[in-house]
């Protein structure tokens, strides 16, 4: 397993869990990072996490000492917007059920967000919308409307003394008010990893994957044909999936540092 490190060209990175937790960097991170640069080996931060731009994850990282641009990041709402221009090119009209930040993302990328008349319905992790915002959603689905969510994750990690029920809990919310089924995107869709690769000159094959989630971090490395590493991380798991093992697992990514540095 180590000889496959010898061909990794391009390591994607979870953040809450893998890199940091809350607002707090984990020691082993720069050094990690240091050590990819010094090598020649790429690295971006994969997030599921939707509630964020792309924009506010640069500052949050240069806040802790890390130096980034937005192409250093591939979200869910980037995985979103590329799924639906690549699959579903006819859909131009949304109604984005999410926050306000992510609106100039899809904007920006030749959407049309709307409160009437919608060709999609996207549900992202919006961390204050009112009720109304969720009868909305859910009417448009009832009359037919497809619906999109950005990621599976039924609570997001935090270090504050409070429990943050995510996109997908809101998801499963509106399923099952509705009696409509929602595509599911994020990790651990495989094509998130493919068309992360895809835009850094990669094959998925050439890549590592290392976060915190069995479910979602690992699962997507594993489905995209990826190498992987479990950066334990007690609780990260609702329900531990089953058959999803790992090529690696360690306490921190200054553990799989000292692994690489023997290979």
């Amino acid at each position: 397993m180590s000889g496959r490190l010898k061909q990794v060209r391009q390591v994607f990175l979870d953040m809450d869990g893998t890199i940091y937790h809350g607002g707090t960097l984990f020691p082993t991170t720069i050094p990690f990072l240091d050590f990819l640069k010094e090598r020649g080996i790429g690295y971006a931060f994969l997030s599921n996490n939707s509630s964020f731009s792309t924009a506010e994850y640069v500052e949050k990282l240069r806040g802790m000492g890390i130096e980034s641009g937005p192409e250093n990041f591939y979200t869910s709402t980037c995985y979103t917007i590329d799924y639906l221009k690549r699959k579903c090119p006819e859909i131009r009209k949304l109604h984005l059920f999410g926050m306000p930040c992510i609106r100039p993302e899809f904007e920006a990328a030749g959407f049309e967000l709307t409160d009437t008349e919608p060709q999609a319905v996207v549900v992202a992790f919006h961390r204050d919308f009112h009720y109304r915002d969720l009868c909305r959603a859910a009417w448009f689905l009832r009359q037919g409307v497809p619906g999109y969510a950005t990621h599976p994750d039924v609570f997001c990690p935090t270090d504050l003394p409070t429990w943050l029920p995510d996109c997908g809990a809101v998801t499963k919310c509106l399923e099952a008010s509705t009696n409509v089924k929602l595509k599911v995107l994020g990790k651990p869709d495989p094509g998130m990893l493919v068309e992360a690769a895809a835009r850094r000159g990669v094959g998925t094959g050439e890549c590592l994957m290392a976060g915190d989630r069995l479910a979602t971090d690992i699962a997507l490395g594993v489905n995209a044909g990826a190498l992987t590493c479990h950066i334990l991380a007690p609780g990260a798991d609702l329900v531990v999936p089953e058959g999803i093992r790992p090529d690696y697992q360690v306490n921190n990514l200054g553990e799989l540092k000292r692994i690489w540095e023997h290979v």
